[in-house]
């Protein structure tokens, strides 16, 4: 983290780096970072969480480091079926929560410390269904300087960039032209890093003609 503070500030330039400095600089990061994710710019950050289903409850209440669930699926023996997500406003307009059978449709509600996930149909108890879901989750935080950025090094130069315009918006005496090219700066870096990061596939497209 010093390293990248360090190095943040070469680019902003003007005066010495104060103690207060290095304290304000954690917290930009930490909040550069929450930015990154919001926009779910973390995909190195991915997990997959499991739990069978409960043929009595809708709700399951979803690890505390969850931002967002990516997919989830229903595995009954050795079998997947991808769920289709809902709104929270789609779940509540479902008439009968309480059907049960295999689930087929989940809900995430977003809460302060935690998130939920809600199924439907609810689990039958006739047999057993596990939802297995992909999610990305909150990175490190970085309360000290002798801690690892919680990134890949490919992020690295966009972390640094960003922390530099993020900074230089709070240092006194920068120079407008100055807090824009580093905006510039950060925002071509950051847009390289995230085309590199995002999930690859293969896309195919099969013309139709109606005659």
């Amino acid at each position: 983290i010093d390293d990248i503070i360090n190095e943040a500030f070469a680019h902003i330039g003007g005066e010495a780096i104060l103690g207060e400095d290095v304290i304000e600089a954690r917290r930009s990061l930490d909040l550069l970072l929450r930015e990154w994710q919001n926009t779910g710019f973390s995909l190195w950050k991915t997990a997959l969480g499991t739990f069978t289903a409960s043929t009595s409850d809708a709700s399951t209440t979803l690890p505390t480091d969850l931002i967002d669930v990516i997919m989830a699926t229903v595995r009954k023996g050795s079998t997947d079926m991808e769920l289709q997500r809902l709104t929270m406003g789609d779940y509540e307009r479902l008439p009968t929560k309480s059907t049960t059978g295999r689930p087929v449709q989940y809900a995430i509600q977003h809460g302060t410390s935690a998130q939920t996930m809600y199924l439907w149909p609810l689990a039958d108890a006739a047999d057993t269904y596990t939802i297995r879901y992909r999610y990305f989750g909150y990175t490190d935080d970085n309360s000290k300087s002798t801690y690892n950025a919680d990134v890949p090094t490919r992020m690295l130069p966009a972390l640094t960039s960003g922390l530099a315009y993020k900074m230089a918006i709070k240092r006194p005496g920068i120079d407008i032209n100055r807090i824009q090219m580093l905006k510039g700066i950060y925002d071509e870096i950051f847009l390289v890093a995230h085309d590199a990061d995002r999930q690859r596939a293969s896309f195919f497209a099969r013309p139709s003609f109606r005659l």
